[in-house]
């Protein structure tokens, strides 16, 4: 609400911070509640981090742009009734992306990272040969 008032590219910097806070938590909170641990090195993580915000991006981008185009056109006395449902559509479709994004991205990390230990595959053939000696 202050922020508002400092001007366009301090709210703006607000806005962005609160949308990177809000992503993180709808991850990475759910994902340790439920005590996910990875063995996944740093490189990994990042790589499937950087994977999931670009396909996070590109899956939520145009319902953003079609809610802020209908807030656009409700500046326009023409285009005000237009503008009121391209804005709920775009709400409407943003809120199902969100959605599925934060499932795929937290049923991405439940499943890589764990590995069965019902069978041991050895990496090499002198692993194999050192395994079967006593």
């Amino acid at each position: 609400m202050f922020v508002v008032r400092w001007g366009l590219w301090w709210f703006a910097l607000s806005l962005s911070f609160v949308l990177a806070v809000m992503m993180v938590c709808y991850v990475a909170v759910p994902a340790r509640l439920i005590g996910v641990k990875t063995t996944r090195s740093r490189r990994d993580k990042f790589t499937a981090a950087a994977v999931g915000g670009a396909l996070g991006a590109v899956v939520c981008t145009p319902p953003y742009l079609l809610g802020r185009a209908g807030i656009l056109m409700l500046g326009s006395h023409t285009l005000f009734f237009l503008g009121i449902l391209f804005l709920a559509v775009g709400g409407a479709l943003e809120a199902a992306t969100e959605g599925a994004v934060k499932a795929v991205k937290v049923s991405a990390k439940l499943v890589t990272g764990h590995h069965t230990d019902d069978e041991e595959v050895p990496e090499a053939a002198s692993d194999a040969s050192r395994q079967r000696s006593p």
